[in-house]
Parts: C-alpha cells; sequence; structure tokens
C-alpha cells in the first residue's frame, strides 16, 4: 500500500483516494518519484533520484547512459520494478529553443509513463 501522492491537475487524479493499493499503480508512483526526484532531496538516501535535467541538457550523457541510470535507480530504490516488465525508450527532437528529449517507461507492454524534459 502507498499513500496517494497526485495533486490537482496530475493526470488522472482522484480526489477521493488516500491510497494506493493497485501495485501497477504503486510502481507507476515509484517510477514518477525516482524521476521527478533531483539526487540529494532525500534526507538519508544521497544517491536517491535522477536529476533528469542535469542528465539530458549535460553535454557527456548519451542515450545509453540515460537509460542506464534510470534502470540502476530502479534496480536499488523500485522493487516492484523486478516483479514487473519495465523498458526504457528515449528520443532526442530538435526544439525551436532547445532540444527535447522524451524518456517513455512501458510496463508490461500495457502501462506507459511519459516524461517530456
Amino acid at each position: 500500500m502507498e499513500i496517494y501522492i497526485k495533486v490537482n491537475g496530475d493526470p488522472n487524479y482522484d480526489s477521493t483516494k488516500i491510497v494506493i493499493e493497485d501495485e501497477i499503480q504503486q510502481l507507476i508512483t515509484q517510477i514518477e518519484t525516482i524521476l521527478f526526484t533531483r539526487k540529494g532531496d532525500v534526507l538519508g538516501a544521497p544517491d536517491f533520484g535522477c536529476n533528469l535535467e542535469d542528465m539530458i541538457y549535460t553535454l557527456g550523457f548519451a542515450e545509453y547512459k540515460i537509460k542506464k541510470h534510470i534502470r540502476n535507480q530502479l534496480e536499488a530504490y523500485c522493487p516492484l520494478a523486478q516483479k514487473h516488465q519495465v523498458t526504457i525508450k528515449i528520443t532526442f527532437e530538435k526544439g525551436n529553443a532547445r532540444d527535447m528529449a522524451y524518456i517513455d517507461l512501458e510496463i508490461n507492454n500495457k502501462y506507459t509513463v511519459q516524461v517530456r524534459a
């Protein structure tokens, strides 16, 4: 069981929920937490988090390095990711002001967590 952390404005927000009991929804919450947390923001877990913005906009990080970093975070901090098939796809696209990164994590070939940075 996980605490429901979505807020008004989030996709699929449900104001009646307090906890999440569905395992896939728990996994999605864990993945989102890892992706959107910066290293050093969690007391007692200095390596927790992906620092996506830093990785994407630093010249030294290629697609395979970003995938590897996300996979390492899932292995270390997301036990449900070991129980379900989680695939990571990253694509880059030329933008007007800056280039865009599209990160899709697919769970069991059915559910997708998408990040646009």
